[in-house]
Formats: C-alpha cells, sequence, structure tokens
C-alpha cells in the first residue's frame, strides 16, 4: 500500500521473499522428515519383536534350514571316518559309531549357530537402520521447526515495519498539515 510519503511495499516484498526461501528450504527437509515418520512404526514393531528374546529366537530358527555345503561336510566327515575305520577294524563298533554322531552334530551345530549370527547380525543392521531414520527424521523436524520459527519472526517484523512505515506516513502528514497552516 502507497502512503504519501512512503510505501509498505518493502516490507511485503521482504515477507513474500522469506516465504519462498521457506518454501524451499521446506521441500528440501520433508523427504527426511517423512523418512523419519514411515521409520517410527518399523522401529516400534522390531522393539516389540524383541521383547521375548527365546521366542524371538524361535520363529527365526522355524525358517533353518541346513545348508547344501554343511550336508557335503557331513557326507566328507562320514566318508572320512568309514575309512579309517574300515581301515583298523572299527566299522560298526560303538566308539565308532559315537564319533560319526558327534562328527555330524558339531558340523550341524556349527552351520546352525553360523547361519544364526548372519541373521542375527542382518537383523541388528536393520534396527539399527530404522534408527537411524529416526534420527535423520528428527534433526530434519528441528531444522523445519528453526525455519518456521525464523519466518514467523520475519513476518512479525515485516507486518512490524509495515506499520511502522503507515503511522509514519500519518504522522508526517500531520505534521506536513500542521506546518502549512500554522506558519
Amino acid at each position: 500500500m502507497f502512503g504519501l510519503f512512503g510505501s509498505d511495499k518493502p516490507y511485503n516484498d521482504a515477507m513474500e521473499q522469506y516465504q519462498n526461501n521457506m518454501n524451499q528450504a521446506q521441500g528440501v527437509q520433508q523427504p527426511w522428515l517423512q523418512a523419519g515418520q514411515g521409520a517410527i512404526g518399523d522401529y516400534q514393531k522390531w522393539l516389540r519383536g524383541q521383547q521375548n528374546p527365546s521366542g524371538f529366537i524361535n520363529n527365526l530358527m522355524k525358517d533353518y534350514q541346513q545348508s547344501p555345503y554343511n550336508q557335503y561336510l557331513q557326507q566328507e566327515s562320514q566318508n572320512a571316518g568309514i575309512n579309517a575305520a574300515s581301515a583298523s577294524g572299527l566299522t560298526g563298533s560303538t566308539p565308532f559309531m559315537q564319533q560319526q554322531q558327534q562328527n555330524a552334530g558339531n558340523i550341524a551345530q556349527g552351520g546352525m549357530n553360523d547361519w544364526l549370527k548372519n541373521v542375527l547380525g542382518i537383523n541388528t543392521q536393520y534396527g539399527e537402520g530404522q534408527q537411524n531414520l529416526m534420527k535423520g527424521g528428527q534433526t530434519s523436524a528441528n531444522a523445519l521447526s528453526g525455519l518456521f520459527q525464523n519466518n514467523g519472526l520475519n513476518a512479525a517484523g515485516s507486518t512490524f515495519g509495515a506499520g511502522q512505515a503507515r503511522d509514519q506516513d500519518m504522522s508526517n502528514l500531520f505534521g506536513w498539515i500542521a506546518k502549512m497552516f500554522f506558519k
């Protein structure tokens, strides 16, 4: 708006520029904010799955299948044992059978432990990934809060400045009129 002696247009132009900058900054932060918000539910679900460690492990183990490599190792161990027992005349003996069972059990247990370590490692990485998404989202939310606060302060300053400009215009007008009539 134009006054007799000035204008509040500079304040309105400044406010428009603040708003444009705010919209750009918000657009940059928005994907991070949304990723963080999306991770909250997934992270909470993941945490609930960790509440009962035994149930969690049992749930994982139901999907375990022995690897072809472990099956190969067991077969090789069995063949080597049979060959050794045959050479020493112990085939079919109790100590031979016990050793065969122990070897097969050790190989099976080692394969299962390796599988479980890998699955638990992946599970941990998943939880950490969700946590990192939430942290990024929180950082973005904090940045947006700061931007909104600064934009609000700038808007208030521009509104105040525009009001001051109008008041000054009126004061100047009355001062000019007073000089004209009271010289």
